[in-house]
């Protein structure tokens, strides 16, 4: 018998499996047993550790073998006569595998093992052969039984998913069902002070721009003034018309001053309708958001295409975090040399997003400012007693001190001025007690939406002084005092901020809470018929508008019930659809975005001639490695020294390159930032813009000059490079590009 072979297919996981089975004798030596070690049903890696064949007799004494051969898919073991040292069933034996400090061993392997006179050696080895043939029927019988039953679990536990699935699904339409008939039990509330809300899609986010019309516009940037004659008011929107002889030879502006103030790290979406006509001719044109120092926050130029047609054009934009303003200001700028006629519309939106990658969403009104006002919560009482109530204006550390009602401690208070301070200050109030000493609620912040208007929602450390309560009002800090002003302040009970007004004109009433404001009913408010009821002409006002606003609102309100259980069963159908469109959706995202990359500064040029062209750095960072997303392959194929670049696909491109150019003694020289569309440089993909200095400016000059310009609709085999365009004889000091950006369109 020291022949007798056995493999041996062995899972170290342990998992279901049938028994193995090894046949000796006792004395025998010689016995090989090859064992395929698996882990989890998947090969397993030998490398680098110890299998060891380990056993337990009858008579309870250890006995092992480390494997003679190991290779990457089976381990042999050579038994001696020492493994088969007694007769009868061994207790255990199973193989153990040993790496560091990881431990791993199989199931237990009969090992049976037969007295030398029990059996001769002929019928020893036809016993063990008819044995093997056994176990090798058995193990390709119970491997058959196996595939099978593990089919059948996986189909089992396919149809348990499903029926999970479709049970959260049910449970999942169940929950906002009752959602539905909740809110339809709870009626909600908003109030407006005009309910004159236009034809406009109110299902997106809030806007923060100020509402416009043309007396908003003023020809500067902090002060009403009369703007050119240039800009015409066509109700709904701006005309600049470069033609007109206030135009001509000068620099075009017009600006919206005293704009909402944005808070610093946030994001912000601007839309701006735009339209040109066919003159139009400088692309140089922008509007943009400013903060109050002059830092452009937001950049918006007109589209080239489709000329003659109104276009939105957005801009996401990042407050920085180091920038101290109050408010912001819009300015449209046009250089004298431009021609043609530019359209503003006076829908405006500034948006607040959570995400650079968000998109805008359709334009809507200001609703925070008049004359709507709008809130979901009734006007809440002002504690600042009205003798306190007086405008103020001055450059004191202590602007003013209010005489207010009793404050509660525990409770908690919203304050809110309207006031103006400089930039490096900040408003912050302090609360006397009943120790005479104040406490401090911390700064207030600028609220978004509203001009000069700041809050803070707190609760109170204390009590109010027993027979004085006031709040003060300080401008910290005290080492940098200026001219404050407060035209109002209010104080509340509560977490909200409520609008400095009398009252409320009208109230809405809606089935589901609802930022929409067309998803209510309107009415008069209740406090404002009862407030306004002394003279013929409010009675006159109220019974014209309870008319307009009250006939029939039980029915529609009955109509609106029938309809929202009606949209429940809508969106209950629509589930599947939903499921459909979101899986369309997942297979277009997964679909390559096209070419984006930034390039960091090339090799200077030194000294920089007429007509030498940029070395363009390798590619910094790409939009595809940004947003970890597959991406187009580069459309540009550079030559060897990276100056000149040749289109590998139809295309059009967006090349933003900001350059770093150095006039020393090259007075009277002016250079343009050209890029080329030929290796003989004799065509230009789009208008080169440049700048220079004056003869006999005897000084060293260095600066950034940037351009964006467009390469459309190149065909394969078209070059690309950029470079500097200057009359013959004319060079600078040295030129580099300081930074590039291409985008494929």
């Amino acid at each position: 018998m020291a022949s007798s072979l056995y493999n041996l297919a062995l899972d170290f996981s342990k998992e279901l499996n049938y028994t193995k089975a090894i046949m000796a004798r006792q004395g025998d030596k010689g016995i090989t047993v090859t064992v395929k070690p698996f882990l989890n049903g998947l090969q397993m890696d030998t490398s680098g550790g110890i299998f060891t064949l380990k056993g337990t007799t009858p008579s309870n004494r250890y006995v092992d073998s480390v494997a003679t051969s190991v290779t990457s898919e089976e381990v042999t073991f050579s038994l001696d006569g020492t493994f088969m040292s007694e007769t009868g069933y061994y207790k255990h034996c199973y193989v153990e595998y040993r790496k560091d400090n990881q431990i791993l061993t199989t199931q237990d392997i009969i090992f049976f093992s037969l007295g030398v006179s029990d059996i001769s050696q002929g019928q020893a080895d036809e016993y063990v052969s008819q044995l093997e043939e056994l176990i090798q029927k058995y193990n390709e019988t119970f491997d058959a039984f196996m595939a099978e039953i593990k089919g059948r679990v996986d189909s089992l536990n396919q149809q348990i998913n499903d029926l999970t699935g479709q049970a959260k699904t049910l449970q999942d339409k169940l929950d906002a069902l009752k959602e539905e008939i909740y809110k339809l039990g709870n009626l909600q509330v908003m109030y407006s002070n005009s309910i004159d809300f236009g034809n406009y899609d109110y299902s997106g986010r809030a806007n923060l721009a100020p509402n416009l019309d043309f007396s908003k516009f003023s020809g500067n940037g902090t002060t009403m003034t009369k703007p050119l004659a240039c800009f015409k008011d066509h109700e709904t929107y701006l005309e600049l018309d470069s033609s007109d002889p206030s135009a001509v030879n000068i620099n075009r502006n017009i600006y919206v001053p005293n704009c909402s103030a944005l808070l610093p790290n946030n994001v912000y979406i601007m839309t701006v309708p735009i339209m040109i006509n066919a003159d139009f001719d400088i692309f140089r044109t922008a509007l943009i958001l400013k903060a109050s120092d002059g830092t452009a926050l937001g950049t918006i130029n007109p589209p080239r295409e489709n000329v003659g047609t109104w276009q939105n054009v957005t801009k996401v934009f990042t407050v920085p975090g180091n920038l101290k303003f109050d408010t912001t200001y819009v300015q449209l700028w046009q250089p004298n040399e431009g021609n043609g006629k530019i359209y503003i519309g006076y829908d405006i939106k500034i948006e607040k997003v959570t995400s650079t990658s968000d998109t805008a969403t359709p334009y809507q009104p200001n609703l925070l400012d008049a004359p709507y006002y709008l809130s979901k919560v009734a006007l809440g009482e002002n504690l600042i007693k009205p003798e306190s109530q007086q405008p103020v204006t001055n450059s004191n550390y202590l602007i003013n001190t209010y005489n207010i009602k009793p404050m509660v401690k525990g409770k908690k208070y919203t304050i809110t001025l309207e006031g103006t301070k400089p930039a490096t200050q900040v408003f912050r109030p302090f609360f006397t007690r009943a120790t005479g000493d104040a406490w401090e609620v911390g700064d207030l912040q600028p609220v978004e939406g509203l001009t000069n208007v700041w809050s803070k929602t707190f609760t109170a450390a204390d009590d109010s002084h027993p027979t004085t309560p006031q709040v003060q009002i300080y401008q910290v800090p005290s080492t940098s005092v200026g001219q404050c002003t407060i035209k109002w302040l209010k104080l509340e009970k509560g977490d909200t901020r409520t609008p400095n007004i009398s009252e409320y004109k009208y109230r809405g009433t809606g089935m589901r809470d609802s930022n929409n404001p067309k998803d209510y009913v309107w009415d008069l408010a209740p406090e404002y018929v009862e407030d306004n009821l002394a003279t013929d002409i409010k009675v006159a006002e109220i019974t014209g508008k309870a008319n307009n606003y009250t006939d029939g609102k039980v029915s529609e309100i009955n109509s609106q019930l029938t309809a929202s259980i009606n949209e429940v069963d809508k969106k209950v159908t629509a589930n599947t659809k939903s499921i459909t469109t979101i899986n369309s959706t997942l297979t277009e995202m997964q679909k390559p975005v096209k070419y984006e990359a930034w390039f960091s500064g090339g090799t200077e040029l030194r000294p920089a001639n007429a007509n030498s062209r940029f070395r363009v750095s390798e590619e910094m960072l790409t939009i595809g490695t940004k947003l970890n997303v597959a991406m187009n392959e580069s459309p540009l194929e550079w030559n060897a020294d990276r100056w000149e670049a040749t289109f590998t696909r139809e295309c059009s491109i967006l090349v933003d390159v900001q350059t770093m150019v150095e006039f020393a003694d090259q007075w009277g020289t002016y250079v343009y930032i050209n890029m080329w569309k030929d290796t003989n440089q004799t065509q230009t993909w789009d208008t080169g813009y440049g700048m220079g200095i004056a003869s006999g400016a005897n000084f060293w000059f260095r600066t950034e000059l940037s351009v964006s310009m467009y390469c459309m609709n190149a065909k394969v085999g078209d070059k690309f490079s950029i470079g500097l365009g200057m009359a013959s004889g004319k060079s600078l000091t040295s030129a580099r590009i300081h930074k590039l950006h291409i985008m494929e369109l």
